[in-house]
């Protein structure tokens, strides 16, 4: 009898302890700026008004410090290129693109709390390793400092509102409404970059469907172009195993210059211990 209440406490022990941790990994999956350690594999398709598009994969290691204060990672995209027009035998190619690398460091945090839960300062550099003129890079360094705010008005529903400013260390090719990507229009270098941009995500826990669902309102102005830009975009999200987590991603063009259409994303996580 004694071994039987031990084999049942045992068991409740470990089922709780599992949906903890499948709830404790949703919620990392679901986060936009999340501190845990993972490995990740984005496949993206980039669609423009001109019907130029580009694909790329894009695996990625993130390393978060077990504090979750600190977190470094980067990512190096597969790009393949299709572009309509005469480009001498470069319209349909494939290469590496831009690395990126990201930091991310936390100065206020206070877990479980209805209100303001976490201040993530972050930091994107992306280093040009990718060819400009065949749209797989903008062809100069970028940084994208910013700060975004963790804010739970309940268990199930977090805003992560966030301010950045991209800027380039020198003329780019690229598209001054989507964090730096090329413009399939002119493959050639024109002026700098600086972006101010302003988000709102907002990001909802599905429990019985074990997912999430989250809708991204981004507004970009150029300060060189002097161009405003709005996108729309809507997550759908989902724990395809007790760590591995999978979402889809769809950004739409709403307002602006009529330069990019339709970015899709799938991405996969896998969560380290």
């Amino acid at each position: 009898m004694r071994q039987v209440v031990y084999f049942c406490a045992i068991s409740v022990a470990l089922t709780i302890k599992c949906l903890q941790a499948q709830d404790l990994y949703r919620d990392n999956a679901s986060d936009p700026v999340s501190m845990k350690s993972h490995v990740s594999g984005d496949v993206e398709s980039y669609i423009f008004h001109n019907e130029a598009q580009f694909f790329s994969f894009r695996p990625g290691y993130y390393y978060g410090l077990r504090n979750e204060r600190h977190l470094l990672g980067m990512s190096l995209p597969i790009v393949h290129n299709i572009f309509k027009g005469d480009y001498a035998g470069f319209e349909n190619t494939t290469g590496v693109g831009d690395l990126r690398i990201a930091y991310r460091f936390v100065p206020y945090l206070k877990k479980n709390q209805i209100g303001i839960e976490r201040v993530t300062l972050v930091l994107d550099v992306t280093v040009p390793t990718g060819e400009y003129r065949l749209g797989r890079g903008a062809g100069a360094w970028l940084y994208k400092p910013g700060v975004v705010f963790t804010y739970r008005p309940g268990p199930s529903l977090a805003f992560y509102p966030e301010v950045r400013f991209q800027f380039s260390g020198s003329n780019v090719n690229s598209e001054a409404g989507i964090d730096g990507s090329p413009d399939p229009d002119d493959p050639e270098k024109d002026n700098s970059l600086q972006n101010l941009s302003f988000a709102l995500p907002m990001v909802a826990q599905l429990e019985d469907w074990d997912g999430w669902f989250g809708v991204h309102i981004l507004y970009t102005r150029s300060l060189v172009e002097k161009t405003d830009f709005i996108f729309l975009r809507t997550d759908f999200g989902k724990m395809i195993g007790e760590r591995t987590a999978a979402s889809l991603r769809i950004t739409k063009f709403i307002a602006g210059q009529p330069r990019l259409n339709v970015v899709v994303q799938a991405n996969f996580s896998f969560f380290l211990l």
